[in-house]
């Protein structure tokens, strides 16, 4: 893992955080004192989400003790060694998520034969689909593009099982890149899966922190 200091962690939190908003369209994230933000999610099992940042577990802790609400999650900057013991037992924590950057850049977008790709723009979101010629779904993704234009922060990247393996996830990232790239972009952030760190890794992404995520029971 890379050397990151407190305050880029922080820009890339908050650039992911403001681009993760726009991307599945909900209000923009409402500023924690200085230590994170709160998300009005809204969904079932999902009404509220909390992104903090990692060098604050004071605060994170005291937070987390003054929750009440069930389906409210944390995503917490910081390693889960470092956050599982501050965190009351009804706290459930997830498996570890990795917060990544990228220098992003133009890039041919190579799709292996039998598939075509569309871009479709919303806002400040643009959401990428594969299909195959005969017109089935295949994959899809989504990007959004932080309000100062410098993050590009990218969600929901999803292959059908059907289709994995074929490199389509790497196409529908090198289109988004692109297409984030022709609108002043030059930094990719996302907040990948311990499958999805493995794969990103691969293609240039680095780790910035590791991320604990938890919901409230």
């Amino acid at each position: 893992m890379s050397e990151f200091s407190i305050q880029e962690k922080n820009q890339l939190l908050s650039a992911w955080a403001h681009g993760w908003t726009i991307s599945r369209g909900t209000d923009a994230p409402i500023p924690l004192a200085d230590f994170g933000y709160r998300i009005q999610v809204g969904l079932p099992g999902h009404l509220e989400r909390y992104v903090l940042q990692g060098h604050v577990l004071t605060a994170v802790q005291r937070l987390a003790q003054e929750i009440d609400t069930p389906d409210t999650w944390l995503k917490i900057c910081a390693p889960h060694h470092c956050v599982a013991g501050l965190l009351p037992e009804r706290w459930k924590i997830k498996p570890p998520e990795y917060l990544m950057s990228k220098a992003i850049k133009l890039t041919e977008v190579s799709l292996p034969e039998g598939y075509q790709i569309s871009l479709t723009a919303d806002g400040s979101a643009v959401t990428a689909r594969v299909c195959s010629m005969e017109g089935k779904h295949a994959a899809t993704g989504r990007m959004a593009l932080t309000l100062d234009g410098q993050y590009a922060v990218f969600d929901q990247i999803v292959t059908e099982p059907a289709n994995r393996r074929r490199g389509l996830a790497k196409a529908i990232m090198q289109s988004l890149a692109n297409y984030a790239i022709g609108k002043t972009a030059t930094t990719g952030v996302l907040v990948a899966t311990v499958e999805g760190h493995a794969m990103y890794g691969a293609h240039g992404w680095t780790v910035a922190s590791e991320m604990t995520a938890a919901v409230l029971a």
